[in-house]
């Protein structure tokens, strides 16, 4: 019922706004594991403190996030119910991150930490994450955007603790094709004790209405389909194999104003 009530508010307000850049991102999904009968319903609010203009397609607002922004969220996967927080706050070149994992018990994980803008396409910064029952992290990242053309850019981040222990990386690649067909590739490579993986989705953008995805996570098979209503509302799909006998489908919708 809320998911419901969410895409009819969503929807009506969609055709209430005619900008093309937006400050405010609320989503909605529901995610149900077959085999395991369980569900998840996930709702988040990102607020910018400035316009994002988007590039090219509508779900598209640019590689890195240079403006101060507060993200808000709600997870209940049915056996635990949670909300966290996390956000930037920049002052000039420097930015300050924070983010909390469950505002239920902020002393059990909670992030803090420091960065600096380099030229408007490189964003290096380090945070400090703290977690009960287990030794506190530093987490070292790196996000460069390069612009091929026009048409066409190159987003990169490099994410790693301090003992290069546990480490990934992803790239985005975004082009335009013209007459209104776009094509996204998303690649991650992730390194830790415990796994070593790449995962991988490429999307195709036949008009600003419509995109088709196929990729694999973790070698299993994933594809997911984007509808536009218009530059404010749309809505996705995502069938994922999350092992050999378990697979996932994903309903989730965005508004933003």
């Amino acid at each position: 019922m809320k998911i419901l009530i969410f895409f009819l508010v969503s929807l009506v307000t969609s055709h209430c706004y005619a900008q093309i850049e937006k400050t405010w991102f609320n989503q909605a999904s529901y995610t149900k594991l077959e085999d395991a009968d369980t569900r998840t319903l996930h709702l988040s609010t990102h607020y910018y403190f400035a316009p994002q203009a988007n590039f090219w397609v509508w779900d598209d607002f640019g590689y890195l996030d240079t403006d101060t922004n507060v993200l808000l969220s709600y997870t209940n996967d049915e056996q635990s119910v949670f909300t966290g927080v996390e956000g930037e706050l920049f002052i000039s070149n420097w930015f300050a991150t924070a983010s909390i994992e469950d505002l239920g018990d902020t002393d059990d994980n909670y992030t803090v930490g420091l960065g600096y803008l380099f030229f408007e396409n490189l964003k290096v910064s380090a945070r400090h994450q703290h977690q009960t029952g287990s030794d506190d992290i530093i987490w070292l990242q790196g996000q460069l955007n390069i612009d091929i053309d026009e048409n066409a850019y190159i987003g990169t981040t490099l994410i790693s603790d301090d003992e290069f222990d546990n480490w990934q990386v992803e790239v985005r690649y975004f082009r335009r094709l013209g007459e209104q067909k776009y094509f996204t590739l998303d690649l991650t490579h992730e390194n830790s004790n415990s796994k070593n993986h790449n995962n991988f989705i490429a999307n195709y953008y036949f008009n600003q209405h419509f995109a088709l995805g196929l990729g694999s996570n973790e070698s299993h098979l994933l594809v997911e389909g984007k509808y536009f209503v218009n530059h404010s509302f749309f809505v996705k799909a995502r069938y994922q194999e999350q092992s050999d006998d378990e697979q996932s489908l994903e309903m989730s919708m965005q508004a933003q104003f």
